[in-house]
């Protein structure tokens, strides 16, 4: 569905704008849930300071969050983002992460919408939706992305070729009748009337921001790799220092007691739902590592938020 705005709407501060408020109406009300937001780009373009955006929404979030961002929350791999997913806190703290260069960078493509990555990601969203967890994943051009990940999305940010470093927002709708085909629409965020209201966002770049220069290291080193694949590349990185199969063992222990989260009695999710998201394993095998947990052990994958 494409916006219509007036070029002459003016902006705001993000703060005085009814994105802003819905937002924040998701996790602090009745709601008190994450948000999954795709920031795109007009035309698909290029050069319009995507990065720069998500970076930039990604800290002031943080700052309204309370919450102390960490470069691992700002990565370009769909595994890193999904480790970091089960990592971060629960309902007690709002978070953020950035996925850049979504689809581009070998997560969320739509021409592998059977991947097990794509098939992880929709689950982990749909399980996860109790997690106070704002995710920002940037791509040229939303329609790039799986069509099952977009329904399970909540904004969309569209960053606009003239003037670079504004964007308009739109609250993602389903139809109640929608098919499997997508059904997926934009509805503009605008106190005033129809459309999105431009917002505009800082130059990280010219800040020297660290968080912006950190995701510029990792796609630099993506450009310079063989298969332009952020997901290889970190499994590269981790297969130097660690023996391969112990390190996925420890990542889906890892991911098992995240989702499950046997710390949290109000939490309703079964051995069954992990293991369908912890591919590979059974869910004795799942509650077996749980019972471990409870019995002090993993306490170095996981800690028990509980005791600070």
């Amino acid at each position: 569905m494409t916006a219509a705005t007036s070029k002459t709407s003016p902006t705001a501060h993000i703060t005085k704008t009814e994105f802003w408020n819905t937002l924040m109406e998701d996790v602090f009300g009745i709601r008190k849930g994450g948000a999954i937001i795709f920031l795109d780009a007009e035309n698909a373009r290029k050069g319009v300071a995507k990065t720069s955006g998500a970076v930039a929404l990604a800290r002031l979030f943080a700052r309204a969050f309370r919450y102390d961002i960490q470069f691992e929350d700002l990565t370009l791999s769909g595994t890193e983002y999904l480790r970091r997913y089960q990592e971060h806190p629960g309902q007690e703290q709002p978070s953020v992460l950035v996925l850049d260069e979504f689809v581009g960078a070998g997560a969320g493509d739509k021409r592998r919408a059977m991947a097990q990555q794509n098939v992880d990601f929709g689950r982990a969203w749909q399980l996860l939706r109790t997690k106070r967890v704002i995710t920002i994943a940037t791509l040229p051009d939303w329609n790039e992305a799986d069509k099952r990940l977009k329904k399970l999305a909540d904004y969309r940010i569209w960053c606009r070729e003239r003037p670079i470093g504004t964007f308009q927002p739109y609250k993602i709708t389903v139809p109640f009748n929608a098919d499997g085909s997508g059904g997926v629409r934009t509805k503009g965020l605008n106190r005033t009337g129809d459309g999105a209201r431009r917002i505009q966002f800082p130059n990280m770049d010219a800040q020297n921001d660290p968080y912006y220069t950190h995701l510029s290291e990792k796609k630099d080193e993506l450009i310079h790799s063989e298969t332009w694949d952020a997901d290889h590349l970190h499994d590269e990185e981790s297969a130097e220092t660690s023996d391969p199969e112990e390190v996925r063992r420890s990542e889906a222990i890892r991911y098992a007691i995240r989702l499950y989260e046997p710390w949290n009695d109000e939490n309703d999710t079964t051995y069954t739902d992990v293991a369908k998201v912890v591919e590979g394993y059974q869910k004795s095998w799942v509650g077996d590592r749980v019972k471990e947990w409870r019995e002090g052990e993993h306490r170095e994958l996981v800690p028990d938020p509980t005791k600070k």
